[in-house]
């Protein structure tokens, strides 16, 4: 909820007499070892227990405070922790993170490796660290080393078990082409007393989104307009005459998907967790005719503006815009186009208000960089902030009485 560190939030539950209350505990029991506290959420994390957290707290929170669902409105949010890699830098560290494990696993093997390998992809080189213009050449070499060490390794049943190889042919098959001959290095390459290799790097516009971005997160993707690291999509309620707004639905995705594609999972989680909307606000990226038909087989109207091939023309005078979506999906392409009133516009607005919560994951909950990796700590966070605004308005409320108190009294 305070987007602490681990030894910050056993800093606070020891000292802190504000935690204590909060769980009830005495001065003497009031701490906890560290150790336990990041296996208990390993265990959470491997179990797949951060989305049933956020699911039962939620419905919890909506149920205590009355919250109507018949309106929400959705948008999608970058988030990460890694450090960014270029493209010699992902060689260089999937070849470091094996070497690494290998060494570990099985010295003897590591160390008949080679030189060569070793002093380019230790624990202690910085191949990586390349000028521009040596950056290619050294691209080059690191292809064919990446191979050499796949080869080498394949029908070695204890290498083979290393997850860290399985990243090491992932990432051969993703960024790298095999040849029917091989190809020498080049008389000024660092691997020119190696053997030749049969490996050719693909062009960077043939490598696909969803490639692997860092042997430390591998399900980290890339979007070109986003960026590398996961996608959150946050649903949220927003109907004016609930007391807070909380968020009804999150989902991770791959940065390397679309919007569009979301859309219709919010909606099929929001219908078995009962929260299902009348109507869903969102931006153009989860529009489209094919979406906004499905969307009305859910029983939902999807309110959002038109593609852009569907804007309409200048000067012509569409019909005023029909309440609901049509089921079939051309004539709901159509009403799209006819939404483009200045009766939507009101009916849109709404929208807006999710950039505020996206801010505040951001600000108060560590969403613009997760301080730990993999995409299952998204849930502890919206669930802190759902349990955060439930507890501000509770204590507001609390509070009215005495306020008004205190009013009379400095009136008087």
């Amino acid at each position: 909820m305070h987007n602490l560190t681990d030894m910050e939030a056993l800093g606070e539950l020891e000292f802190d007499t504000r935690w204590w209350y909060a769980f009830g505990l005495e001065l003497d029991d009031a701490r906890l070892c560290q150790k336990t506290l990041h296996n208990f959420r390993g265990a959470v994390m491997r179990h797949g227990k951060g989305p049933v957290i956020f699911r039962k707290t939620t419905d919890a929170l909506i149920a205590a405070l009355g919250i109507a669902v018949t309106r929400q409105r959705l948008d999608s949010h970058i988030l990460s922790n890694f450090a960014v890699l270029n493209r010699l830098g992902l060689f260089c560290e999937t070849m470091r993170v094996f070497l690494h494990a290998l060494k570990k696993t099985a010295s003897g093997l590591y160390e008949s490796v080679g030189g060569g390998i070793l002093k380019r992809y230790s624990d202690d080189s910085r191949y990586h660290d390349a000028r521009r213009e040596e950056g290619r050449r050294r691209l080059a070499v690191a292809a064919r080393d990446l191979y050499r060490l796949a080869e080498r390794f394949k029908d070695n049943a204890t290498v083979e078990k290393l997850g860290e190889y399985g990243l090491m042919k992932r990432l051969l098959s993703e960024q790298c082409s095999i040849l029917s001959k091989p190809r020498p290095p080049e008389k000024d390459d660092d691997d020119r007393g190696d053997t030749p290799v049969p490996i050719k790097l693909k062009s960077p516009k043939k490598v696909r989104s969803d490639s692997m971005q860092t042997p430390h997160d591998p399900d980290v993707t890339y979007s070109g307009h986003k960026g590398k690291g996961y996608e959150a999509q946050i649903a949220e309620s927003c109907v004016e005459s609930n007391p807070v707004e909380l968020i009804t639905e999150a989902q991770v995705t791959p940065s390397s998907g679309s919007d569009s594609a979301a859309l219709l999972p919010v909606i099929e989680s929001l219908e078995k967790s009962g929260h299902k909307p009348e109507e869903i606000i969102a931006d153009t990226g989860y529009s489209g005719a094919e979406n906004a038909s499905e969307a009305t087989g859910h029983g939902v109207n999807l309110c959002a503006p038109a593609p852009a091939r569907g804007k309409p023309l200048p000067g012509v005078n569409y019909p005023a815009p029909a309440e609901k979506c049509p089921e079939n999906r051309k004539e709901a392409g159509e009403w799209l186009k006819s939404r483009a009133q200045p009766v939507f516009g009101k009916q849109y607005s709404p929208r807006a208000g999710i950039e505020g919560t996206n801010s505040e994951l951001k600000r108060r909950h560590g969403f613009g960089k997760l301080r730990v990796r993999g995409g299952e700590r998204v849930y502890f966070k919206v669930t802190a902030c759902n349990l955060k605004r439930a507890l501000n308005y509770w204590q507001l409320q609390r509070l009215k009485p005495v306020q008004a108190v205190e009013g009379a009294i400095a009136w008087v």
